[in-house]
């Protein structure tokens, strides 16, 4: 051996040989559980039930520096394997190419209802398809009280009132809010109870969604017939009314 071997030979010794490799051997009882029903539910897919319980033998691979240089480095990347439909949380088997879930029908509960199916119903006026209503607003004052020694004032709430109601409604041969208002205007105060009632999308008025009653109203406005020779639009009329109280009924 030259004397450049043994200097190469001493700088680098070889490596000592690998441990051999090791299967230690694991054995364990596995509960085998069914799947009850597949059918959908708000808690889930489904129940697990135990059916039999079996022993599992298997064998555990100690890693070791041959093992990851020998046959680590040969082994390709394994994609993680989803876990089947009926495990996964509001799942059910279905067939190829078609919805595990049902299709709901109409409006769902956590759906807003439009605004644009209504109907106004006024005592001795009838029910009415008003083009358009302004909303119901509610007003509460606030009293503030200060003692001596306070650094900032108290509230607590006061008197509530509720705004006026405007209502829009197409020109019609039927002219019972025009009436209303002029008999008003000539001192005979005339008040009369009312209803806004919100339907659903089938616009069913046997079955209003949501009802809002107003009480003690009279007209404290109207404006209307606004005519233009190059327009295209419909004739329309304006009501406003004063009411003393609001409630929602349903």
């Amino acid at each position: 051996m030259s004397y450049f071997d043994a200097a190469i030979k001493k700088a680098f010794p070889p490596q000592p040989p690998f441990p051999a490799y090791k299967f230690p051997v694991y054995t364990r009882e596995v509960t085998v559980t069914k799947l009850v029903t597949t059918a959908y539910t708000p808690a889930g897919p489904g129940k697990l039930v135990p059916i039999a319980v079996r022993k599992v033998t298997t064998m555990g691979l100690v890693r070791t520096m041959r093992f990851q240089v020998a046959i680590w480095t040969r082994i390709a990347p394994v994609r993680p394997v989803r876990p089947p439909q009926t495990l996964l949380p509001h799942s059910t088997l279905a067939k190829p190419g078609s919805s595990p879930h049902k299709p709901s029908k109409g409006r769902r509960d956590f759906d807003p209802y439009g605004d644009f199916a209504f109907y106004i119903d006024i005592e001795g006026l009838g029910m009415m398809a008003f083009q358009k209503f302004d909303g119901i607003d509610v007003e509460i004052d606030q009293i503030e009280y200060k003692d001596s020694l306070d650094t900032h004032p108290h509230k607590r709430p006061g008197i509530h009132r509720f705004g006026n109601i405007k209502l829009t409604k197409g020109v019609i041969a039927n002219k019972k809010l025009w009436d209303w208002i002029h008999t008003v205007m000539g001192g005979n105060i005339q008040r009369k109870n009312g209803s806004i009632h919100v339907l659903a999308d089938t616009h069913d008025k046997n079955a209003p969604e949501i009802t809002y009653n107003f009480y003690q109203a009279w007209p404290c406005k109207w404006s209307g017939l606004r005519l233009d020779g190059k327009g295209a639009g419909g004739l329309v009329e304006e009501l406003e009314l004063a009411v003393d109280y609001v409630a929602r009924s349903k």
